[in-house]
């Protein structure tokens, strides 16, 4: 069990009071005059000696702490005066843990983000390999599913910024399907990644709505000097979660979508489903009725059309019509 917020303000609060020289053992009644100081809370008198009993607890449940009750000077004291919950020694397993975890910062980094998060990930991996010089494996054994060469995440910073400071943002979009340029000014609200590519969410104003943009398709992004058009947060979550992928069918509210899969491909979506509403029920034969909560997507019918008789459209009706040519 985790150690809640609270009760880790109150432990750094036993914590200095026992490392301080100048008042040594202090009382419990000290405690709780400090916490009253410090916190602007008053713990009961049993809240504190269930925190020092569960300071003494070891890890991950508790910090180990050395504390003892001093009967002769009536308080508690560390035995050890260098130890501090705030500089706990490092064990072989949390060791391990953070060079797994530098292993894996190492292949998200590059070219997948920005040159500023890539920058402070470097220092992180340098500090980490001058302190321990073995945790840098020449051995990779973690491959994230990334094609190095895609163009747009020369701008990820610059949108980053946009979203997390709320700045309007003015570019020009290539569209693909009709190949042309146009201007376009977006009010960023977040950055989404789907099938290792990146997006951009904003508020378009020539839409007058909720739009996404492909990095790849975003020329010569620039901060605008205007009031920015920011968005309900419900909407905006609204609009990222009730899909799966990242262009919505025009037009198309959130329903309820039936799909009937085969017994050769239904382990696949049981242990992998593609989105949070997904339920599912089995049939003897092995196959499965599944159904989701979804605003329909480009990119939810691309994936049904690729399992191709594996996989049948149940309803709605028109969505359907989109893949019954493959049954």
């Amino acid at each position: 069990m985790g150690i809640s917020r609270s009760a880790y303000r109150r432990y750094k609060v036993i914590d200095s009071l026992l490392r301080n020289t100048m008042r040594p053992y202090p009382t419990l009644v000290d405690i709780q005059e400090a916490c009253e100081n410090k916190l602007d809370i008053s713990p009961s008198l049993d809240t504190l000696e269930k925190d020092i009993r569960n300071m003494k607890l070891p890890e991950p449940d508790g910090f180990d702490a050395p504390i003892y009750y001093c009967r002769l000077n009536k308080g508690y004291q560390y035995t050890n005066p260098n130890f501090s919950i705030n500089s706990i020694g490092l064990t072989d397993t949390d060791i391990n843990s953070i060079k797994e975890a530098m292993e894996l910062l190492q292949n998200i980094s590059g070219e997948r983000v920005g040159e500023r998060f890539s920058y402070a990930i470097d220092k992180i991996l340098t500090s980490f390999k001058e302190t321990f010089p073995d945790g840098n494996s020449k051995r990779k054994i973690i491959q994230t599913d990334y094609v190095p060469g895609a163009r747009g995440f020369e701008n990820f910073d610059l949108l980053f910024r946009a979203c997390k400071n709320k700045y309007s943002i003015s570019f020009v979009h290539y569209s693909y399907n009709k190949r042309e340029f146009k201007s376009v000014i977006v009010h960023p609200v977040m950055l989404k990644e789907f099938e290792n590519k990146w997006y951009l969410v904003g508020y378009s104003e020539s839409h007058d709505a909720l739009r996404t943009f492909g990095f790849d398709r975003i020329y010569q992004p620039l901060f605008l000097k205007r009031k920015f058009i920011d968005r309900d947060a419900v909407e905006v979550e609204s609009y990222c979660k009730d899909i799966y992928g990242v262009y919505p069918i025009e037009n198309q509210p959130t329903q309820t979508i039936t799909f009937l899969t085969s017994y050769k491909i239904t382990n696949y979506f049981d242990a992998y489903p593609i989105h949070s509403s997904q339920k599912g029920e089995k049939n003897e034969s092995g196959s499965s009725f599944f159904t989701l909560e979804v605003v329909p997507s480009v990119e939810l019918i691309r994936l049904f059309r690729s399992y191709g008789k594996n996989l049948e459209v149940i309803n709605p009706q028109w969505l359907r019509d989109q893949t019954k040519t493959l049954l």
